[in-house]
């Protein structure tokens, strides 16, 4: 295979990776955001009514769905060629 097709299948990979954390991993996606601007963890009030709807919820999900699939969708694409010329 050709550098170029082991770039472009790390890049799918990240992306895959990425998608993966943000649809089934979102409590520790949020941490590491407010850790990576500088703001303390917060705390979760489990006594709240719609304590646990949240409007970005259904936003990652979607957006890690399609990053997810797109990665790996990519990496089939791109290996499977390489490994057909």
């Amino acid at each position: 295979m050709s550098s170029y097709a082991i770039a472009v299948d790390v890049f799918a990979v990240l992306i895959a990776t990425l998608g993966f954390h943000l649809v089934f991993r979102q409590r520790s996606v949020r941490a590491w955001s407010r850790k990576w601007r500088g703001l303390p963890p917060k705390e979760r009030q489990a006594g709240e009514p719609g304590a646990d709807e949240d409007p970005a919820h259904y936003a990652m999900i979607i957006f890690g769905m399609m990053a997810l699939a797109f990665g790996i969708i990519m990496f089939a694409f791109t290996t499977s060629y390489a490994l057909m010329t």
